[in-house]
């Protein structure tokens, strides 16, 4: 991002202003800045700093937060449902992730005025600096962008290869994909694998499930609590440290309870008729972020269950990362119902996308990857980037569920045909974005100059000739 930056800078004489997580990071950016790549370098954390303000006035601070749901379209606790504080009762599937000062002791009214302050933060900021493009800014940003008539980008994996994006808004929708596709007669691209970044995470993981690895968790959460408290960082007033511990405890100790009720394999599912449904980590931005109308994956469960067909089994396989924030009794909830079997977590998500009867997705990757392979998708996301092509159903409405999984089970799809969209689907990924090599999110400074210039080129496309982005890179 500092090397885009720096490239905006002198491509377009971009003045830049850089919004940070915290003083800390103002006090390090401005160290850095000797060369003035930013003109101004600004804490944009002001949803946490404000939540302990005093003297509040109840009544006028509901009419401001009723003022500001009217400017945005939406309410402050829609806001609330990603952020992994205030919303965290929103994660009904992430109950044990680690509670911290701010989730346990900040009332309903603070947590409004908090949203309020932070929206008329963005507000303010947009309308004294003149600024004309938002990019990566988080979802305050987003909707006070939006308001204002500003563009927003955010660079985001296009989930093919290493491939990224410039989407257009905090749900990761981006329109080019769905424009360009209707102009693509044909195409012979296909996806034989999972997207980079999955591989490069899936391979760490196999580690992080050791004793070995619960015991160095615990020794470097304990220096690090210790450093941010004799530092007086703003971190050390986030999660409690003993939170931290007992999470990594119940990462270890839960794994090994999954390994006990996850044995179903793909070969074991051969000749049998299922549906795929991969579980997304909770809190998380993949989840409550791009899908804040749905994000009730136990209710997911049970409702497809209720309705498949007799003799389709619902096939469900847990995300490594999810391990040890569950409810308890989470997995054995599951595993009674009698049409569901629990898969090996191991399984690649991707093959077994390819081979079920069909996939049931919220906003996972597993529905692109069905959906190019020609499996029919039922989707439960209203903003996939996806949702468009042949073989994807979208749930709008939830009494409909049965006859929309009896006709993706019984009938199926014009398999073809599903498969020569998902080719034209994965050309237009490609027209759209730019690759990013052997970038992951593990090693952050493996990425070439090459990578920047592309970057900055898809920006600029992706703002041209749109009326909201006019004046973007003026």
């Amino acid at each position: 991002m500092l090397a885009l930056a720096r490239t905006l800078k002198n491509r377009f004489d971009s003045q830049i202003h850089l919004y940070c997580g915290g003083p800390q990071e103002v006090q390090f950016y401005n160290k850095e800045n000797l060369d003035g790549l930013f003109a101004s370098i600004n804490n944009g954390s002001t949803l946490l700093s404000r939540v302990y303000d005093q003297g509040l006035d109840e009544a006028a601070v509901l009419t401001k937060a009723r003022a500001f749901e009217k400017k945005i379209g939406k309410t402050i606790n829609t806001l609330a449902v990603p952020d992994r504080h205030m919303g965290r009762g929103y994660s009904l599937g992430g109950f044990h992730h680690p509670r911290s000062r701010y989730s346990e002791n900040v009332d309903y009214i603070h947590m409004v005025h908090a949203f309020n302050e932070t929206l008329d933060f963005w507000d303010r900021e947009f309308s004294e600096k003149s600024i004309t493009l938002i990019l990566n800014g988080g979802r305050e940003a987003a909707n006070i962008a939006r308001a204002h008539g500003i563009p927003y980008r955010i660079m985001v994996g296009s989930r093919y290869k290493n491939l990224h994006n410039w989407a257009h808004n905090e749900f990761y929708e981006n329109p080019e994909f769905e424009e360009t596709f209707h102009l693509i007669e044909e195409s012979a691209l296909t996806m034989d694998a999972p997207y980079y970044a999955h591989q490069a995470v899936r391979t760490g993981y196999y580690k992080k499930f050791r004793f070995t690895s619960l015991l160095s968790n615990w020794v470097l959460t304990t220096a690090r609590h210790a450093w941010w408290n004799i530092r007086r960082y703003e971190k050390a007033k986030g999660y409690y440290y003993l939170e931290n511990m007992k999470y990594f405890y119940r990462y270890w100790r839960e794994y090994k309870r999954l390994c006990r009720l996850a044995t179903v394999t793909l070969d074991d599912l051969s000749g049998k008729k299922f549906v795929f449904f991969p579980l997304h980590i909770e809190p998380e931005t993949a989840l409550h972020g791009l899908s804040p109308e749905y994000f009730y994956q136990m209710a997911l469960i049970a409702a497809v269950s209720r309705d498949l067909p007799a003799g389709t089994f619902l096939a469900v396989k847990e995300a490594y990362g999810a391990v040890g924030r569950r409810p308890d009794n989470f997995y054995q909830q599951i595993s009674d119902l009698k049409n569901v079997v629990f898969m090996d977590t191991w399984e690649i998500g991707f093959d077994c996308a390819r081979k079920a009867d069909a996939v049931i997705t919220i906003c996972g990757t597993a529905g692109m990857e069905g959906a190019v392979s020609g499996t029919p998708v039922i989707s439960f996301g209203q903003h996939n980037i996806y949702n468009f092509l042949t073989a994807v159903t979208v749930i709008n409405d939830e009494r409909n569920l049965a006859e929309h999984l009896r006709s993706a089970l019984d009938d199926g799809i014009e398999k073809d045909k599903a498969i020569a969209d998902g080719k034209r689907f994965l050309e237009a990924i490609v027209a759209n974005s730019f690759d990013l090599g052997k970038y992951d999110y593990i090693d952050l400074h493996n990425f070439k100059s090459e990578a920047v210039q592309d970057a900055c080129d898809a920006l600029a496309r992706s703002l041209a000739n749109r009326p909201e982005a006019q004046r973007a890179m003026a």
